[in-house]
């Protein structure tokens, strides 16, 4: 079915705002310590968004907004750490800022799918890193590491249906979004650190 220009944009505008509102939600009640998982769809339409709340960006690739050189200059700007954990990474351009991290100190870990990382391209580029001294770890469990996530100094992190590679950046339906909240962050991180320390799920790659 042919979708219109106007239509599509309609429909980005659209998404843009229902994401807006969830995210925003999830910013307020995570900041709140509330627990998403047990809140009630009516308590979640009570809440009322908050001028302070901290910035929420989405990008759209097959809108013409480039995620690839938001995160390239969200890992360039890291003071301590790089937290990675991608399902597909082929992008050499994301790959080589991670190690740049590295040479100038950053700390940076990397975790990956098992079934992706055998796929040439990205074994390629995990193989990069790993010479560049940088740890990645992949998942043994019989589900898929699936998660497109970058926690940037525990301060930022971005999400979303964004893997690492050119198709995503150039062909597929696609958004990119990055979270500038600390608290949202830290409990990214820490996700990402039970996962990174749990030895019978994840293994070194």
């Amino acid at each position: 079915m042919y979708i219109s220009r106007h239509s599509r944009l309609e429909m980005e505008e659209n998404m843009k705002k229902i994401i807006t509102g969830v995210l925003a939600s999830l910013l307020i009640f995570t900041s709140l310590g509330v627990n998403v998982n047990a809140a009630t769809k009516s308590t979640i339409k009570s809440v009322k968004l908050s001028s302070s709340i901290s910035t929420v960006q989405y990008y759209f690739p097959r809108a013409g907004q480039a995620p690839e050189p938001v995160l390239v200059s969200l890992i360039n700007s890291a003071k301590t750490s790089v937290d990675m954990a991608i399902y597909s990474f082929t992008d050499t351009n994301i790959a080589n800022a991670i190690i740049k991290d590295k040479k100038r100190g950053i700390t940076v870990r990397v975790m990956s799918d098992k079934e992706e990382s055998t796929n040439s391209y990205q074994k390629a580029v995990l193989t990069s890193l790993k010479k560049a001294g940088i740890p990645v770890k992949i998942n043994k469990h019989s589900g898929l590491m699936h998660l497109k996530v970058t926690i940037v100094d525990k301060a930022t992190a971005t999400t979303g249906s964004f893997n690492y590679t050119k198709a995503a950046e150039t062909e597929n339906d696609e958004v990119f979004v990055v979270l500038k909240d600390a608290t949202v962050a830290k409990n990214f991180d820490n996700e990402f650190s039970t996962m990174w320390n749990d030895t019978k799920n994840y293994s070194n790659y």
